[in-house]
Parts: structure tokens; sequence; C-alpha cells
């Protein structure tokens, strides 16, 4: 719960008019807290800031066949109702120009590349928060290659424009870093 400023000052605060005005307003200020600790749990967001990324997933492992790729997350961390995953894939093991896909809240799917070698990593994220930190096919020392196999080549492969409020870096990104983002680098207008 946030730490309301001068609550124990308030508590003991009474006028004439109203001796107990200190007690009634501390009980409010008590409640309308405990009801923003509540919310901000049940929708993983923060009144003081960004949510906190979830735990890092523990694995990740793709098998391929004829140009299918099956993948698979394992996250047996305690988590949040609205947990999204994301699996990454690069033909380079440095993840150098990543492709994203967007898993929403399932920790597995299937997908048709065509015949290439490809290396993944996969990720966990809040609406609102950054991305935890990634597991590799393979571990994150040496990721291991999945060839998709068959006779079906890849297409040719585009720059990635990124996921959320990400420009497509090599980093993963998740819903993205920071919870903006302008064409100027300025900060949203408030009305």
């Amino acid at each position: 719960m946030s730490e309301i400023p001068n609550l124990a000052q308030i508590r003991r605060w009474s006028t004439p008019e109203i001796p107990d005005l200190g007690a009634r307003l501390y009980e409010a200020l008590r409640k309308i807290a405990s009801d923003h600790s509540t919310l901000a749990q049940q929708v993983n967001g923060s009144g003081t800031g960004n949510p906190t990324p979830p735990p890092a997933v523990q694995a990740m492992t793709v098998t391929g066949q004829n140009g299918m790729f099956d993948i698979r997350i394992k996250d047996s961390s305690p988590i949040y109702r609205g947990i999204r995953y994301y699996a990454e894939y690069d033909t380079s093991p440095a993840f150098s120009a990543p492709k994203r896909i967007f898993m929403g809240d399932s920790r597995d799917h299937t997908i048709f590349l065509g015949n290439q070698t490809l290396y993944w990593r996969g990720y966990s994220s809040y609406i609102g928060s950054g991305p935890s930190a990634p597991a590799y096919h393979g571990g994150a020392l040496a990721p291991a290659p999945v060839i998709g196999g068959g006779s079906i080549g890849a297409p040719a492969t585009q720059p990635s424009e990124g996921t959320g409020t990400g420009n497509g870096t090599p980093a993963p990104e998740g819903p993205g870093i920071a919870p903006f983002r302008s064409t100027t680098g300025a900060p949203p207008a408030r009305s």
C-alpha cells in the first residue's frame, strides 16, 4: 500500500465543531489507499511508476519440421492475470535483428516460417511493464539453432518495426520499455 504523508498527524486532528474529524479523515484515507493498492494489484499497475516486469521465464523450447516451428515457454513463476508472452527468432545467435511473435497469454505457439535455421528466445511482460529477462532455446550462453526442414524456403526478411512503444532494437521489447513513445521525444500532453 502507498504511504500517505502525515497520516499519523491527521489521525489526531480535531476541531471543537468536529472532535473526531482526524479519526474520520484517517479512516477515509486508509480506505482509499487500500482500494488503490487492490486495484493496482488487479491490473498489474503502479500508482508510483511503471509496474515491475514479471519474473524471468524458466525455459524456451522450440522444435521444427516441414517448415513449422512449435514454440513452448515454461513459466512456473508466481504471476498475475494479464501476463503476455513473446517469442523472438533470428538467423543469428546474437539476435541482432530479431523478429517478434506476440503470443498473448498463451505459452504455446506454432508458426510456419519455412525451411530455415533459426535461434529462439522468449520472455513475458505485463501490459504496462517492461519485459522480463529472456530465456533462450539451448541456453543463454550458447543458443541452439532449430532447423525448420522441408522443401519450402523462407521469405526474405524485412527489418523489425518493434512491438508496443519499442522501436525494433535487438533487445527484448514486449509492450515497450517506456510507457509513451512520441515522434519528437516530448512527454505526452496531459489535459
